[in-house]
């Protein structure tokens, strides 16, 4: 499987708040671990040294968040990038061009209207920022880029620095992967029905007097909240982003011209 996870047992989720005022929701029992396998490279699993400093395998969280950001993403991951464009969020020429970004927004923040700043700002950037998995909950986060063209989805990471103690945080440091569009489609489709089956279980469990009864659930919302969770999949699906493809590339030569003038 590209996309894993696991649940810890129903027993075993923390609770929130403080005692006496104990809850869980949906949210809250998704409690785990998940990890990305990209060929031989595991996204989201912690390095040596991190383990060997308190954290887990995997990533240590809520793996709804992961399943949230990757169907909010779906739309625009799917949306193949322009061969023209594809220079700007991969490999070397994608890390080149964000330092030539900042040098705009350095130069010209102070040179140029509010509102024509952020409009080159949102032009230049909203576009790769949609397919840029987020994971700024994490201390420290993952920079995973995950983009397509008219045949593969291609999974992008560099993490070199990210860092514990000065130490790599995460065992994949940069590389890449791809794999056919239908077949990464196969894979989120997977990941919606194991987690979403999973949890319609926990669901029932918690129905059934699993937790304890000093944590509070409302058990008639956690019921209506999974029955929207199992439509999520879907209603990202039918969203059909239109980025104006056009607009980005004059914004990206705009850019580039401005900062030729300035050197002139």
């Amino acid at each position: 499987m590209l996309i894993n996870f696991t649940l810890v047992p129903v027993q075993e989720v923390a609770p929130w708040g403080t005692p006496g005022d104990l809850s869980l929701s949906w949210f809250g029992l998704t409690d785990g671990q998940y990890w990305l396998e990209a060929g031989s490279s595991v996204l989201f699993e912690y390095s040596k040294y991190a383990r060997s400093h308190g954290s887990k395998q995997y990533c240590d969280y809520q793996v709804v968040r992961l399943y949230e950001d990757l169907t909010d993403m779906l739309p625009s991951i799917l949306e193949p990038v322009p061969t023209s464009l594809v220079q700007y969020i991969s490999g070397e020429t994608a890390i080149s061009w964000q330092r030539t970004f900042e040098q705009w927004r350095e130069e010209y923040g102070d040179r140029t209207s509010e509102d024509r700043f952020w409009e080159v700002v949102s032009a230049a950037t909203e576009w790769q920022s949609k397919r840029h998995l987020d994971s700024l909950y994490l201390s420290p986060s993952a920079n995973i880029a995950i983009w397509s063209d008219v045949e593969s989805v291609h999974l992008e990471w560099d993490n070199r620095e990210k860092q514990i103690d000065g130490q790599p945080a995460w065992t994949a440091l940069k590389g890449a992967y791809k794999l056919p569009r239908s077949d990464f489609a196969r894979e989120v489709e997977s990941f919606h029905t194991r987690l979403m089956d999973q949890m319609e279980e926990r669901v029932h469990r918690v129905s059934a007097g699993a937790l304890s009864a000093e944590i509070d659930v409302d058990l008639a919302a956690l019921a209506r909240e999974h029955e929207q969770r199992r439509q999520s999949l879907r209603v990202a699906s039918d969203v059909r982003p239109e980025t104006d493809w056009l607009k980005v590339e004059r914004t990206i030569h705009e850019i580039h011209s401005d900062l030729r003038r300035g050197q002139a």
